[in-house]
């Protein structure tokens, strides 16, 4: 049996998106190792840049609905070609790659309000700012 445009077309979003935020968290993840001598500071980076890329995320998300399908990374993973009309593979696809691009913005949010509690704790734990 044949599985639904919908539910491939959200398959490919998870994996379009999802592929792009894990540059993003590898980059994060470099530059926070980079300040381990410093883990107050690393984990603040940390913050400042997961709060980045929850912002990014939450502007490509309002914004995909006014971009054409056809240049979607979704619409050149499905073959660019499906046996829907224009305006329905366009409803299909900006639809659902909101919804994506909006969870993974609750996840880089949650995990920005990680590392901002643990960089508190760590603070008020006694660890010095850093900044000489």
């Amino acid at each position: 049996m044949a599985e639904p445009i919908e539910q491939r077309v959200r398959t490919l979003a998870v994996h379009s998106v999802g592929r792009a935020c894990f540059f993003a968290a590898l980059a994060i993840w470099c530059v926070m190792i980079g300040l381990i001598s410093e883990p107050l500071q690393a984990l603040k980076a940390g913050a400042i840049l997961s709060m980045i890329v929850a912002c990014v995320l939450l502007l490509k998300a309002g914004r995909v609905t006014h971009v054409s399908y056809k240049k979607t990374e979704v619409w050149i993973l499905l073959g660019r070609q499906i046996e829907l009309t224009p305006e329905v593979a366009q409803r299909i696809i900006t639809v659902t790659l909101r919804d994506i691009y909006l969870r993974y913005t609750l996840y880089a949010t949650l995990v920005a309000i990680a590392f901002w509690l643990l960089a508190l704790i760590l603070w008020l734990g006694g660890a010095k700012l850093g900044i000489t």
